[in-house]
Order: C-alpha cells, then sequence, then structure tokens
C-alpha cells in the first residue's frame, strides 16, 4: 500500500513529498527516489515522478486509485476508497494523477489531499481513535473552529459607503444582501453584520440562537461535505461562502435551490474588495493573479469533493 503524509488540521494541507517517494518504492520495488529541493514541507518542495502506470480500479462498493498497481493509501493508513455514488471525484483523482509531469510539487495534489482529509477524518471520529483524532482533529471541535467565521464572515462586513466612490459599497449591497437573507432562511437564524461607517471597527459576534443553528446544520453534514465546506471556510474566510458551495454541489443541499449559484459566483463574492482594489492600484504580479487561480482551484475542489451522483 502506498501511503502519503501531510499535516494535521490547522496547518495548511501539505503533501510529504519525501515520504511519499519513500512508501511508494518501499512497496513497489522500485529504487527510492530523491526529492529535487530538499527542506521544510513548503509549497516549493519537489519530487520526481518514478512511478508509470495510474490505474482506477472498481470494486463492489468503491472506487480505489492505484500506482504501478499498488492501492494509495491515506496518512493514517486507510484504503483511499472513493464510493461508488462518487464517481466523478474518482475519475478526477485519476486524471490529477495522470496529469502529473515529471517533476510534482507540493500544492499539485489539491483532490487527493482532501479526499485523504475526509477519510480519515471520519475514520478517527466514527473509531474514537484517540490518537488518530489528534492528528486529523476531533469534529466538534472543528466545527466549533468553523463557527467564529461566522463572526468574522468576509460577507458580513461592509466597506464606507464613500470609499471607491461608493461603487464597492454599491456592489456589496447588491450581491451581498440576497445571500445574507438566503442563508438566513437556510440556518433559521438572523445574521448580525458590520457596516464600517456606524460600526467602525468594533468586532461582530452573532447570536447563541444563530451561533446553535448553524452548529445544528454543521452537525448534519457528511464527513464529505465538512471538509469541503472547511476548505472553503478557510480559503475565503467565509462561512457564508462554504454554505454556498455545499448548498450548490452536496445532496445535502438540494433542497435549497435559491442558494445554487454558480462557484464563480462564489469566487467573485470571496474577492469582491480585491477586484475594486486591483481596479484602482493596478495588480501585484505574481501576487493577486497567484490568488485568483488558488481561490478558484481550491473551491473548484471543495465542490468535487462534496459532489455526489443521485440514485
Amino acid at each position: 500500500m502506498l501511503k502519503l503524509t501531510r499535516f494535521p488540521v490547522g496547518a495548511a494541507t501539505r503533501w510529504s513529498m519525501r515520504t511519499l517517494a519513500t512508501e511508494v518504492s518501499q512497496a513497489s520495488g522500485h529504487p527510492q527516489p530523491q526529492p529535487s529541493a530538499t527542506g521544510s514541507e513548503g509549497s516549493n518542495e519537489t519530487l520526481k515522478k518514478f512511478w508509470t502506470k495510474v490505474d482506477l480500479v472498481k470494486n463492489d462498493s468503491s472506487y480505489e486509485l492505484q500506482l504501478d498497481n499498488k492501492s494509495l493509501r491515506t496518512p493514517l493508513g486507510n484504503n483511499l476508497s472513493i464510493p461508488l455514488s462518487r464517481g466523478v471525484l474518482a475519475h478526477m483523482l485519476l486524471h490529477e494523477w495522470s496529469s502529473l509531469s515529471g517533476v510534482i510539487k507540493t500544492h499539485s495534489l489539491p483532490l487527493t489531499s482532501l479526499t485523504s482529509r475526509a477519510i480519515d477524518l471520519k475514520f478517527a471520529n466514527e473509531q474514537n481513535d484517540e490518537q488518530a483524532i489528534t492528528k486529523v482533529g476531533k469534529r466538534s471541535d472543528i466545527i466549533e473552529m468553523l463557527l467564529r467565521y461566522l463572526d468574522t464572515d468576509t460577507l458580513l462586513v461592509f466597506s464606507p459607503a464613500k470609499e471607491y466612490e461608493g461603487t464597492l459599497r454599491k456592489a456589496q449591497e447588491d450581491l451581498y444582501r440576497p445571500v445574507i437573507k438566503s442563508v438566513e432562511g437556510l440556518l433559521g437564524g438572523q445574521l448580525s453584520y458590520l457596516d464600517s461607517d456606524r460600526d467602525g471597527l468594533r468586532g461582530n459576534r452573532q447570536s447563541d440562537e444563530t451561533r446553535a443553528k448553524a452548529r445544528e446544520w454543521l452537525n448534519a453534514l457528511s464527513y464529505w461535505d465538512l471538509v469541503a465546506f472547511e476548505k472553503v471556510t478557510l480559503t475565503t474566510k467565509s462561512f457564508i461562502c462554504g454554505v454556498l458551495v455545499v448548498c450548490s454541489k452536496s445532496s445535502h443541499g438540494l433542497s435549497h435551490p435559491q442558494l445554487n449559484i454558480s462557484l464563480e459566483e462564489i469566487a467573485h463574492l470571496a474577492s469582491l474588495e480585491i477586484v475594486y482594489q486591483t481596479e484602482r492600484w493596478g495588480e501585484v504580479e505574481d501576487t493577486h493573479d497567484v490568488d485568483y487561480q488558488d481561490l478558484r482551484r481550491n473551491i473548484n475542489s471543495a465542490a468535487m469533493l462534496c459532489y455526489e451522483e443521485r440514485a
């Protein structure tokens, strides 16, 4: 079995390419390759591709990804098994590995990273494995961490009315308000927001009732949906954007068509202020353009993770 390693919850998810290289080479009989860059598990660490064949194997209950006929395993040692109802995800994982070039960077496997986290989080918490929970996180703790983003949500902070000649505030009013109203209807509680003209720099906090409703909604998510929600929320700094992705792509959200908006629209909502900043001050090369692509890659990967074909 091929075991993949990444950092625990709370840190940016990154693959340990050196561990991957060691595990795969030992399992497959290939000589161990050396990474072309050494050091910490940073975004610049790379690995030379050493396997020749990638396969997706279907059995009675799941799909499994194999490299040179050896099944991949998650950081906790679980099989990287994809339920048959998530066939699109399985085939996208196959594409992710088949498309790797000769030199692989640590951020080249976003879908594999999310899939492994969903599998390991489910295993650790359902088995109540304390050692595993220490590595991937306790479900209830993750939910409480995510609830904090509802207080500081990107879509719940409104800019001063005169900033950017009032154009940004108008866009926020036009785009944010309908979404906020729909999410309030979904959760069954009113969301408090910050008006920069009225509230200044004070903090925002949702009522206990709203937090309880949001917690109830999160508790109902599958582990696949929860990991997708976590990824979007941490990427966008927006609880609401996490809700939008889950409700637009997961079976959990099929009864909420008013929240079924496109992934590009979600990315635009999350980066609305940056759009106005770059229009005025210009784009910083290798910063804004990279952030633009990273945001969409993370949102799209999360959406793929929580997509499930209906029977």
